[in-house]
């Protein structure tokens, strides 16, 4: 497999897990109990969401800065 064809087929995972991850913000902080752990594996998951965003592009070191995340 081919740089050009791991790139595709990570972004199509990306593109899935991005769908259910949106879900998935709609729903956890309405929920009545939102425990301490959960809380600290948000915080892991944006920072690991902000560094791909910069991987790809879409935000630049000061966006990544400003969003708590310095790259």
């Amino acid at each position: 497999m081919n740089a050009r064809q791991k790139t595709a087929k990570h972004a199509e995972t990306m593109a899935a897990l991005l769908t259910r991850m949106q879900a998935a913000t709609n729903t956890i902080p309405h929920q009545e109990r939102i425990n301490w752990g959960h809380a600290e594996q948000m915080h892991d998951a944006l920072k690991y969401a902000v560094y791909a965003a910069f991987a790809m592009g879409v935000v630049n070191e000061d966006e990544a800065r400003d969003l708590g995340f310095p790259v």
